[in-house]
């Protein structure tokens, strides 16, 4: 009776050690296959990570998840090593991070724009302005005869340093004045309740666009400035931790990551994300732009051949496949559709 009691436990203690041994494997293998975003609140209120995921999932056998941040605490986490990439709109402090040697690639993969919105009859008069300088200034004015609030995300987003260049450009201290209100918080929140106090504000039109598709007529904020002036331009970087400060990271998946948004099925899928047959974002990755706000030419063609190299299709239409390009050491103003297209 004793061997049977010994037998039945000792296969008992084998099939936990086996259930014990499965488990660490599988957890190392999640580990591996994880990836954590920094990002800036608009890819996710626009709905466009979530579009992204299930592509980028099946194709890299990946499970990935994002810390919602704004673009400043996106940065932060980075530079603490407590996210494998970042996603992110702010070209200066973009620049500053790889300076300072805490990324080591960035890659401008797409652009959209900033609007200001504001209540229907417009009491600023400010729609279909053309210069967000301007419009704001107008703001400003009206506030002199009568009140109406404008409201600042004031949460050290890429969209609250836009906007506070804007404001500069303008020569008004908005420190001052008592109808600017800081919320403090992300942009939908921003929106709710800039709505509901009947205000203006500047945000991301991906944002607006998808907060007042799921809202409707709760949101009550139309688009008043609309411009494709410089100043409203908003442009979108990966960036890839620097491995040497933070070897823990899982540097291998968040290099796919890049691949995956820059190669042509990437840049295909942002190009089709949209909303009421509104496009939201729209892909830059390897095209030249006079605003020189994205990506170094020399870097997008070594990942170029990065893409070519793991057997991913780059976006531009005519570049061969398997056939490595030399890469040309001091290029200035390199034309990639009068070599490729």
């Amino acid at each position: 009776m004793k061997k049977k009691y010994i037998l039945f436990f000792s296969v008992i203690a084998f099939i936990l050690l086996l259930l014990y041994i499965s488990t660490f494997i599988n957890s190392n293998h999640n580990v591996d296959n994880e990836l954590i975003i920094a990002t800036t609140t608009s890819t996710v209120d626009s709905g466009l990570l979530d579009y992204l995921k299930p592509t980028f999932e099946n194709n890299f056998d990946a499970n990935i998840r994002w810390l919602y941040l704004g673009t400043g605490q996106a940065l932060a986490a980075g530079e603490r090593g407590d996210a494998d990439v970042l996603l992110v709109h702010d070209v200066d402090r973009e620049k500053s991070f790889i300076d300072n040697g805490h990324g080591t690639v960035r890659l401008t993969i797409m652009y959209n724009k900033f609007v200001i919105v504001g209540p229907e009859d417009d009491p600023a008069d400010i729609r279909n302005i053309e210069d967000p300088v301007i419009a704001l200034k107008k703001i400003a004015d009206y506030n002199k005869q009568e009140n109406i609030l404008f409201f600042s995300r004031g949460d050290l987003s890429g969209t609250h340093a836009q906007e506070l260049k804007i404001w500069d450009k303008t020569g008004i201290n908005i420190k001052n004045q008592i109808w600017y209100i800081e919320t403090g918080q992300g942009m939908s929140p921003t929106l709710r309740i800039t709505s509901e106090k009947s205000g203006y504000t500047i945000t991301d039109v991906a944002t607006f666009l998808k907060i007042k598709t799921e809202l409707k007529d709760r949101i009550s904020l139309e688009i008043l400035v609309n411009s494709d002036h410089i100043d409203v331009l908003n442009p979108y970087s990966i960036i890839l931790i620097n491995k040497e400060k933070h070897p823990h990271l899982n540097h291998k998946l968040a290099e796919k990551f890049a691949l995956f948004l820059i190669s042509k099925e990437g840049q295909s899928k942002i190009e089709n994300y949209k909303i009421d047959d509104n496009q939201l974002f729209f892909p830059i990755f390897g095209k030249n732009n006079d605003y020189e706000v994205f990506s170094d030419e020399k870097t997008t063609l070594e990942w170029i051949n990065k893409l070519i190299e793991h057997g991913l299709t780059p976006p531009l239409s005519l570049i061969k496949h398997n056939i490595p390009y030399v890469l040309i050491d001091d290029i200035t103003h390199y034309d990639f559709e009068e070599k490729f297209l």
